[in-house]
C-alpha cells in the first residue's frame, strides 16, 4: 500500500507547480528588469514563445520584449516599476505595480506631445509559468488616469 501511494503521489509532488518558487521568479524579474533594465534577464526568463496578450501578436518571445521596451525606454527612459502586491497560486502569478518616469520622448499610441512630465501608471499583470520560464502574460493597467494627468499637465 504504502508503495502504491509513493508511487501515485510521488509525481504529483514533483511535478506540482511551486508558488513560493513561481513567486521569486517575478520578484527576480521585475527587479533585474524593470529596474535594474538588464535585459539578459528577460532573455534567460523569458520562455522563447512568451505572448503579452495586451501586444500585437508580432512582439513574441524575448525578442519581441526587447522591440517593445526599446520604444518604452525611449520614450520613458528613467521608468521603474515597483511591486506593490505579489500573490501566486499554482502556475499563475498575479504583481500589483506601479510606474514611475519621466515622459521625455514620444510613445506610440500616445498623441500627448513629451514636456518632461512625471507620470505614474499603476497596473495588475496575470503570468503563466510553464518550465520554470515566464510563457504568458495578461496586462490591466490605468491608462485613463496616465492619459488624463498627461494632458492636464500639458
Amino acid at each position: 500500500m504504502k508503495l502504491f501511494f509513493l508511487v501515485s503521489v510521488f509525481p504529483l509532488l514533483v511535478l506540482s507547480p511551486n508558488p513560493i518558487k513561481n513567486k521569486e521568479l517575478l520578484k527576480r524579474f521585475y527587479d533585474e528588469v524593470y529596474v535594474q533594465w538588464n535585459m539578459k534577464t528577460a532573455d534567460e526568463l523569458l520562455s522563447p514563445d512568451f505572448l503579452s496578450h495586451d501586444w500585437e501578436n508580432d512582439y513574441k518571445g524575448a525578442k519581441g520584449f526587447r522591440k517593445y521596451y526599446a520604444a518604452f525606454k525611449n520614450a520613458l527612459p528613467d521608468a521603474k516599476y515597483i511591486i506593490k502586491d505579489i500573490l501566486a497560486d499554482r502556475d499563475k502569478v498575479v504583481v500589483r505595480w506601479e510606474m514611475h518616469a519621466t515622459y521625455t520622448n514620444s510613445f506610440p499610441g500616445i498623441n500627448i506631445p513629451p514636456t518632461g512630465q512625471q507620470i505614474t501608471l499603476k497596473g495588475i499583470a496575470i503570468y503563466r509559468i510553464e518550465n520554470n520560464l515566464l510563457a504568458e502574460r495578461w496586462v490591466v493597467s490605468d491608462l485613463y488616469e496616465l492619459i488624463n494627468n498627461l494632458n492636464n499637465q500639458h
